[in-house]
């Protein structure tokens, strides 16, 4: 049976053309959907590690960043992402288990996760982004509904759910902190105004760079607020980024793989830029690079 139209939010249909399940009504649609359906609820709440809401509501839509910071989750296939939704099977960490996640934006600072355990037991988390007087703040709810003759797995689902949030969103404090440190240094971010698609869509690979060093020596340099990393191979100047241009994660020698370097948040690769004495300007990622003399100069476009 499908919910009427008085379980979505008229408001929402007026204002984007599309609504949600309206939150005081999740019950009730879980209710209809299962006859005998057994409901547990939980919550979850933890500071927004001084990350803007924007930032926090970003953190969410940003998918891509799952399969590598947090182990729970395993390679992912994407089937539908739009603005304000996007619908994936994911697997569990190395598991064998294939679970269809669905995220949906059905407010400003806020969200659905629902996920279908074995077609049996359904999951729905409601998140969200709150400015308080202390600080943001990431608040978190679920529900959880099956048939009652499973709801003796209920208990163990929801300490899974406890804890698992508190492992990711632990997990996604440096991310959070390391956008906190971008935005005081001046940075802006394609996904200041967040959405699944801008947050999801990997742009293309560029390189800043700046630096000198010895022979075959791979070294992170800073010279004001850019950061670079390079190393010398005979004549040539082999050039990085030091902050990755998608999201800003900081890259360093240690995330070099020969001859390239791998962003330890979304996997992006980038390849050397080479720059030989002599060489005319090149321009790379909003700056104006040069070699020569030993040295590698930098100025603004």
């Amino acid at each position: 049976m499908q919910p009427s139209r008085s379980f979505f939010d008229p408001a929402l249909l007026e204002t984007w053309g599309e609504a949600f399940i309206r939150e005081d009504k999740l019950d009730e649609a879980l209710q209809r959907l299962i006859p005998g359906a057994h409901i547990t609820k939980g919550s979850f709440s933890c500071p927004g590690g001084g990350a803007e809401q924007r930032d926090l509501v970003w953190n969410h839509m940003d998918q891509n960043h799952r399969p590598l910071i947090h182990r729970t989750y395993g390679e992912a296939m994407r089937l539908h992402i739009g603005a304000r939704a996007a619908m994936s099977l994911t697997r569990f960490g190395r598991w064998p288990v294939v679970i269809p996640v669905f995220d949906g934006q059905h407010k400003d600072n806020g969200f659905y996760q629902v996920l279908c355990l074995f077609g049996l037991i359904v999951v729905v988390n409601v998140i969200e982004a709150n400015d308080t007087a202390e600080g943001t703040r990431m608040d978190i709810r679920w529900v959880i509904a099956s048939h009652r003759l499973l709801r003796f797995l209920h208990p163990l689902l929801d300490r899974r759910l406890q804890r698992l949030n508190v492992v990711q969103n632990a997990e996604d404090d440096p991310i959070r902190r390391r956008r906190v440190e971008l935005r005081a240094a001046g940075y802006r971010f394609a996904t200041d105004s967040p959405d699944f698609v801008a947050s999801n869509a990997l742009a293309e690979t560029r390189s800043i760079s700046v630096g000198q060093l010895e022979e075959g020596r791979a070294e992170r340099v800073d010279i004001g607020d850019r950061g670079y990393v390079v190393r010398r191979d005979g004549v040539e100047l082999q050039v990085w980024p030091g902050v990755c241009p998608h999201e800003g994660a900081a890259l360093g020698a240690g995330d070099l793989r020969g001859s390239r370097l791998k962003c330890p948040w979304h996997g992006l690769e980038f390849a050397a830029r080479r720059l030989r004495p002599g060489d005319g300007p090149v321009s790379i990622c909003g700056a104006r690079l040069s070699f020569d003399d030993g040295m590698l100069r930098v100025s603004p476009l």
